[in-house]
């Protein structure tokens, strides 16, 4: 059923994709393809804690709030001690610290997911307003090599090789050759691989980490079993308390490196940064991406490539001139139709179970 969901979702990747490339010229362009890679890649790597948790049947909205407070904080020590490797530490600490504190609440004390990390968003986000007085806060070193983080590139790698292709005449050419005589002709084949942006490379390498780790280890399969009966998984003696906690530090922390990215592009941190819906779209391309609001279900490159539908539909859209608070109607339906279309495939297997017992 997962390789289905994978399947299905590229093939609505490519639909969305040749949708746009027809009412817009500029989305054939390879460069809007790297610019979007680049602009997706702080919510590809939230996603990846956001898709844990909901596997493990849990959830966390205070992710979009952790990227003001990252930024914000970063920024805040540059400024202060004028040292960037310290600024960065500081702001990625912000991660495990609320990550520790929703996991505290969740596991320790048998609080809501959902409630607990409604009230970290609130009260980080009232934090930051307090300790900016809803100002941005400017990098005053301007470090080049943090704005390098969201702005780099690699260099592109220009490439040649030689095809050999082995064909045959036809018989006959001319009569005095009665046999087809095999000919090799090299087909020359060159280009450039593209450069590619710093963030995306750290997306892929955290995608690849996790892709593994969910589905090649014993830690990934105690995720799926917490998610499909946690009753089940305690009783088989998976400490579900302890593998929770753990997937609130890893989300938290993610969030915090999505935070620095976004913080990089414009050295400033912004007390409103991820509140025009970062998490509302994390939610929902993770859930587009196949994975279950109830747990136990989903891939996280089901999530990928949810998180480039809903990538590609809104830049698609802000070339056809849609404005940020329209998308945020398309992400909505989005996440509902994704709900909708995920009760009908469980009823559907749910139908089949019994029709095949």
């Amino acid at each position: 059923l997962a390789r289905q969901t994978e399947v299905g979702l590229l093939v609505l990747l490519l639909v969305v994709i040749g949708f746009f490339v027809l009412q817009v010229p500029a989305a054939s362009e390879s460069r809007m393809y790297l610019d979007l890679m680049r602009e997706m890649s702080p919510y590809l790597i939230a996603s990846i804690g956001i898709t844990m948790l909901m596997i493990a049947g849990e959830l966390d909205l205070s992710i979009g709030a952790m990227l003001a407070l990252t930024g914000v904080v970063t920024v805040s020590v540059f400024n202060s001690t004028g040292n960037m490797w310290l600024g960065i530490l500081m702001g990625l600490l912000t991660g495990p610290l609320i990550g520790m504190v929703n996991g505290y609440l969740v596991t320790k004390q048998g609080m809501s997911s959902l409630v607990t990390t409604l009230g970290s968003m609130f009260t980080i986000r009232g934090l930051v307003y307090v300790m900016t007085n809803k100002i941005p806060v400017t990098d005053q070193n301007d470090f080049e090599a943090f704005q390098f983080l969201y702005h780099g590139e690699t260099v592109p790698i220009p490439f040649e090789f030689y095809l050999p292709l082995p064909f045959t005449i036809p018989y006959p050419v001319p009569i005095t050759i009665p046999f087809p005589i095999p000919i090799t002709l090299p087909i020359v084949i060159s280009g450039e691989i593209p450069a590619i942006p710093i963030p995306t490379i750290l997306a892929v390498i955290l995608i690849v980490i996790f892709h593994f780790i969910l589905s090649q280890t014993e830690f990934g399969r105690q995720i799926y079993a917490i998610g499909g009966n946690q009753t089940a998984a305690k009783v088989s003696g998976i400490k579900v308390g302890r593998i929770k906690f753990i997937l609130f530090l890893i989300s938290s922390t993610l969030a915090a490196v999505s935070g620095l990215l976004i913080t990089a592009q414009t050295s400033t941190g912004y007390f409103d940064a991820g509140v025009t819906g970062f998490e509302l779209f994390v939610i929902a391309s993770v859930v587009l991406g196949g994975v279950s609001l109830s747990g136990g279900q989903g891939t996280l490159i089901g999530t990928v490539l949810g998180v480039f539908i809903q990538g590609m539909t809104a830049k698609g859209l802000r070339f056809m001139g849609v404005q940020t608070n329209q998308q945020l109607i398309v992400t909505g339906l989005v996440m509902m139709v994704a709900v909708f279309l995920h009760d009908i495939r469980k009823r559907v297997k749910t139908l089949r179970r019994r029709l095949g017992s």
